[in-house]
């Protein structure tokens, strides 16, 4: 558990890294630079309960960030009634860590557990044509950050919570797949209220998709 601490800690911007539980509070733990007493355990209570409101109204949370003057918090269920959480500094690049602490929690095997799909019926038509696969959560994930990291600089900090009720709406009607990006983020775009800062973000969006 340790070393995969120590490596989410060793990446660029990162400023802490720990476990944090339900009942125990803070566990393990790596930090680059003293913390404000409380911090930790403010962000990882924050945390817990996103998870749990996100479990109650039936929606997959897979990452989720909080952004403060100082620090920005990464963080992503890590086992039942706990969060594992990352605290960056502002300028880091926070799609990049959020997609490397994905990939390092997938390979040391704590990542959430996804539900495997339902078996297929049997004698069941095969399509005409291969569907189009769906991207990987990981990859997802970075996608869906930098679009996010886009809008909050035409909308400002609400764009978290815009952001999450558009991708539910957007995954209810049909699966995560590229060719699906661009509904997402035309959605995304009427949102804005200010020409000149649709034109910005959409801007941007062409680079990211």
């Amino acid at each position: 558990m340790q070393h995969l601490i120590d490596q989410i800690s060793a990446l660029p911007g990162v400023r802490g890294v720990c476990i944090f539980d339900k009942k125990d509070g803070v566990l393990c733990g790596g930090t680059r630079e003293k913390l404000a007493d409380g911090l930790q355990q403010a962000a990882g209570t924050h945390l817990l309960r996103l998870f749990q409101l996100g479990a109650m109204s039936g929606i997959d949370i897979r990452t989720a960030k909080f952004f403060f003057d100082r620090y920005v918090v990464i963080g992503l269920p890590f086992q039942v009634g706990s969060a594992l959480l990352a605290l960056c500094s502002p300028e880091a690049d926070c799609p990049a860590v959020a997609d490397a602490v994905l990939r390092l929690t997938m390979k040391m095997g704590s990542a959430p557990i996804i539900p495997a799909a339902a078996p297929a019926e049997e004698n069941q038509a095969a399509p005409e044509t291969m569907p189009e696969p769906e991207l990987f959560p990981a990859q997802l994930q970075a996608m869906l950050c930098r679009i996010e990291q886009a809008l909050a600089g035409a909308i400002g900090p609400v764009a978290g919570m815009v952001m999450q009720d558009y991708i539910d709406r957007w995954r209810q009607n049909g699966p995560a797949v590229p060719s699906r990006m661009a509904e997402l983020t035309n959605m995304l775009t009427e949102e804005i209220g200010d020409p000149e800062a649709a034109q910005d973000f959409v801007a941007k969006i062409e680079k990211i998709i």
